[in-house]
């Protein structure tokens, strides 16, 4: 199953089986050009290519993602950060996989 996020459709999610849930977080770094010209007091841009993303994927089985994540032939070819495991009061597991970049 492919989770498709944003308004063009072009960001998807690895796939995988029985994905509940799925958060990806984009930080993007500032240059601070406030001594340039032209420029007010404190005024930051956006630097291309100095970006981070984050994904927490909550699903029922954990290996399919992480190996989705960490394939380059899906494109993603990001790094897993840990695996949780998740028991609700009802006593369903679920994990969050965390990975850190990828697209």
């Amino acid at each position: 199953m492919a989770v498709t996020l944003g308004r063009s459709g072009t960001l998807s999610a690895p796939y995988g089986n029985n994905i509940i849930n799925v958060t990806k977080t984009v930080e993007m770094e500032t240059i601070d050009v406030s001594n340039r010209g032209n420029t007010s007091s404190g005024y930051k841009v956006f630097q291309p290519g100095f970006k981070m993303t984050t994904w927490e994927i909550e699903c029922h089985d954990p290996t399919g993602v992480v190996t989705a994540l960490t394939s380059s032939t899906t494109g993603s070819s990001a790094t897993v950060m840990s695996v949780t495991e998740n028991i609700g009061v009802d006593g369903a597991v679920t994990f969050t996989v965390t990975a850190k970049g990828g697209t």
